[in-house]
């Protein structure tokens, strides 16, 4: 894929690391940034969501359950995040 107007691919996953979206957003690409952006706040705010709601339960939750729970989603969000960041360098690659 050709570099679009000059722009430095390092810059996009900079940007993208800071704002899930707005490397892609740089590198030309607005609709794809702006649903990776919604997309972002979803699983965030379901990561934060999860967090309280472990929180709560924590209490209840005995052995093995307890790192599971307390990680699957948030371990979702950063493999979301580091996938969108390498998406975004890989637009201008």
């Amino acid at each position: 894929m050709p570099r679009r107007q000059n722009r430095d691919p390092t810059i996009a996953g900079i940007l993208s690391l800071l704002v899930p979206g707005l490397g892609q957003m740089y590198a030309g690409k607005e609709e794809r940034g702006a649903a990776i952006l919604v997309a972002g706040l979803i699983v965030g705010t379901l990561a934060l969501i999860w967090q309280t709601l472990y929180a709560v339960y924590a209490s209840n939750l005995t052995g093995y359950e307890y790192p599971f729970y307390r990680t699957s989603l948030v371990i979702y969000a950063v493999i979301f995040w580091i996938w969108q960041t390498s998406d975004a360098y890989r637009l201008l690659k």
